[in-house]
Parts: structure tokens; sequence; C-alpha cells
């Protein structure tokens, strides 16, 4: 049994059979439909502001205290503290600090490997929690709408949650590590982190620093 686990054969046999009870389950159509509303809801809210900020709000003292200000390591760490835990500071905020690099789109795609990086300690922390019965069950009600989401859609749940805003990320990892969700399958579906970077990078930075956005080296 254990060389079927880690037979490379075995695993996308699972991944086949995945996909088979996923397309029965109508996940794939969940999936549309959310990401239609979330991108519709986020474009309805961001681009307004977006354009608030940039034609009739001066708010470069904000920006240069974020991108000139703060320290850079304090940046990384504080990041990749919230994104290990709690979620609670927008990732919209390190994009911005992203702006001030001579290469912002190399920093925003590190930025997202090491917000992927967060989401492997969030499963971790999971399945610490998971450890103590009483700590585990406080867990599991203090998280219960979003175990019960990744109980229904499975990965489908962890892609939207991770490439979409609006959802703490970390909390969601850690729900689905307490429902024992296999880590290896976490780990592909994971991947979309770093794309929801990449592409709100490119939405913001194009747009407050159109110029420097596209010096990658």
């Amino acid at each position: 049994m254990s060389d079927n686990k880690h037979n490379p054969k075995s695993f996308w046999t699972t991944l086949a059979r995945h996909h088979k009870k996923n397309r029965a389950k109508g996940v794939y159509g969940y999936m549309w439909w959310t990401a239609l509303k979330i991108v519709f809801i986020w474009f309805l809210i961001m681009v307004p502001v977006v354009l608030l900020l940039k034609y009739l709000i001066d708010l470069d003292p904000l920006f240069r205290y974020i991108t000139e200000d703060l320290p850079d390591f304090l940046v990384w760490i504080v990041f990749l503290v919230s994104e290990s835990t709690f979620g609670m500071i927008p990732p919209d905020f390190f994009v911005i600090w992203a702006g001030k690099f001579h290469s912002p789109l190399l920093i925003v795609t590190i930025l997202g490997i090491l917000s992927y990086t967060g989401g492997i300690f969030a499963y971790l922390i999971g399945h610490w929690l998971s450890t103590t019965p009483k700590i585990k069950a406080y867990s599991q009600r203090a998280l219960e709408k979003y175990i019960a989401l990744a109980r229904k859609w499975g990965g489908a749940f962890i892609i939207i949650s991770a490439l979409f805003p609006f959802s703490p990320y970390p909390l969601i990892v850690i729900a689905v590590s307490l429902l024992r969700y296999p880590l290896n399958l976490y780990l592909i579906f994971g991947i979309s982190r770093i794309l929801r970077f990449v592409v709100q990078g490119i939405f913001y930075l194009k747009i407050l620093n159109a110029g420097a956005f596209f010096n990658i080296f």
C-alpha cells in the first residue's frame, strides 16, 4: 500500500478520479460562476477606487511611507507571517510596495511564491492544531463555514480562494488541513496563489506605474 501511495501512476489515477467526481458534482460550474461574480464585484469596487486614488486623491505620503520608509526586510517578514496565519493585511498593500523596485513584476512574483509558502505553513499549522482534541474541536467550530465549503467543493474552493480577493486565504488553508485534505493535492491547487499576485500586480502597477512595470531585469 505504501508503494501505491507514492506511485506516480496512482497519483494521476487519483486526479482522474477527482476530475470525474467533480464533473458529476458540478464543481466546474461552481468555479466559473463564483469566479465571474467575484471578478465583477472586484472590478466594481477596485477600478473606481484605483482611478480615484490616481487622479483625485493625493495619497503620495502614504505610498511613500509604504514604499520608502518601511525597511524591506520588515515588509517581507510581515507579509510572510500574515500569509501564514490570519491573512488580515490585504495583499494590495504589498503589491503597491512592489512598485518601488526596478523590477516590480519580479517582486510580485516573489510575493506570490512567498504567499504559496505561507499557505504551506498554514497547512502545517492546521495539522498541528488537529493533534490536540480540544484545540481541534474549537478550531473546527471557528472555521466551520470554510470546512463545509472545502468538504463540498474540494480543490475548486482552494483555487477560488487562492485566486480571488475577499477571502482570508491562510484561514481557509488551515480549515482545509483540519479537514485532512491531501497535502499533495493542496500543493497543486495552491499554485494558483502565485498567479493571483502576478495578475493583480499587472493590473495595479500598470495603472499606477505603467512606465516601470515591465522592467523585469
